[in-house]
Parts: C-alpha cells; sequence; structure tokens
C-alpha cells in the first residue's frame, strides 16, 4: 500500500521512479550466513512488478548500520545491497 502511494506521488509530480528498496528486509546471521526473514517472506519483487520497477534492493537489519548512521557516517557502510541502484542512479 505504501508502495503504491508513493508511486502515485511521483507519477503526479512527474518524478520517475528507478527503484524500490526495502529496508529491514532480513537478518543475515553471523554465523552461517543464513538470512532469516523475521517479518516474513518479502513480496517486493511482485510489488515492483505491478508497477513497472524494474530495480529493487533490499537492506538487512544491521546494528552497524544503526551505528553508522547515529555517528553520522552512514556513507562508511560496507554492504552491497544498494550497487545496483546506485548503478541506475549515476546512468
Amino acid at each position: 500500500m505504501i508502495v503504491g502511494k508513493a508511486v502515485k506521488m511521483a507519477e503526479i509530480m512527474h518524478i520517475p521512479v528507478l527503484g524500490v528498496v526495502e529496508n529491514m528486509a532480513y537478518f543475515e546471521c553471523p554465523n552461517c550466513k543464513e538470512k532469516h526473514y523475521i517479518f516474513g517472506q518479502s513480496n517486493m519483487e511482485t510489488i515492483a512488478k505491478k508497477y513497472n520497477i524494474a530495480h529493487t534492493a533490499q537492506i538487512p537489519m544491521d546494528p552497524s548500520l544503526s551505528s553508522l548512521s547515529d555517528q553520522g557516517a552512514i556513507e562508511d557502510c560496507a554492504g552491497e545491497w544498494l550497487k545496483e541502484l546506485a548503478g541506475v542512479i549515476s546512468a
């Protein structure tokens, strides 16, 4: 529902939607590296397809992200989650 409202607002304002980012999508176990979907399995791909959004990304629940954000240094995060979207934006 939130994505739908955001897409509609962007259309009204003539702003292209380049992608969808799902925050707190999963938790990755530091020991086994398995992804655990604490809030349930994601349906982001289905939603993106419904609104013809080609690019998606998922950001995990990661305490280091909160810490970096609190320090004002979020740009120092070491994750590949947004790499595809960053390429779309910079193109």
